[in-house]
């Protein structure tokens, strides 16, 4: 793909592979009518896997400015997804914990999800699934490591 212009570079052509893996999975969530957005269901992951976090945790792992965050958790609270909880050690910081309405609407989008990973595997041989785990796990090292040695 070499001399293609800036469509050729790896991560342009990832990030469109990208694009279009999250406009199938929202259009997805919009027809199965689940009550809440994809976008929503993939910012709330941190917390399905850490059942606890508090908003400047969130705001890291979802590589966001906190004033963002804070509009995101204020509006999963309002939609009664999300509650602050008073942390037991510092009474002035709050855990962010799903309630069982958001943990339930969240849920319901795990079959949605595994379809379309069939979807996104069905060309893929068993082989060129795992080349391409471990292709994207080079990647990923590689942008972390040098994250680290720029800071």
């Amino acid at each position: 793909m070499e001399g293609k212009g800036i469509a050729s570079f790896l991560g342009i052509y990832m990030s469109e592979t990208m694009l279009l893996m999250r406009r199938f999975l929202s259009d997805e969530f919009i027809k199965q009518r689940i009550g809440m957005r994809f976008e929503d269901w993939m910012l709330l992951l941190p917390l399905v896997e850490s059942e606890s976090s508090n908003q400047k945790e969130l705001s890291e792992r979802l590589v966001k400015d906190k004033t963002t965050v804070s509009r995101l958790v204020d509006g999963w609270v309002k939609k009664s997804w999300v509650k602050r909880v008073v942390s037991d050690t510092d009474k002035r910081h709050y855990h962010l914990r799903f309630t069982k309405k958001g943990k339930e609407i969240w849920e319901k989008g795990i079959p949605i999800v595994q379809s379309a990973d069939q979807v996104f595997r069905k060309d893929l041989s068993e082989k060129e699934e795992k080349e391409l785990y471990l292709l994207l796990f080079k990647i990923q090292s590689s942008v972390q490591f040098a994250n680290l040695e720029n800071k």
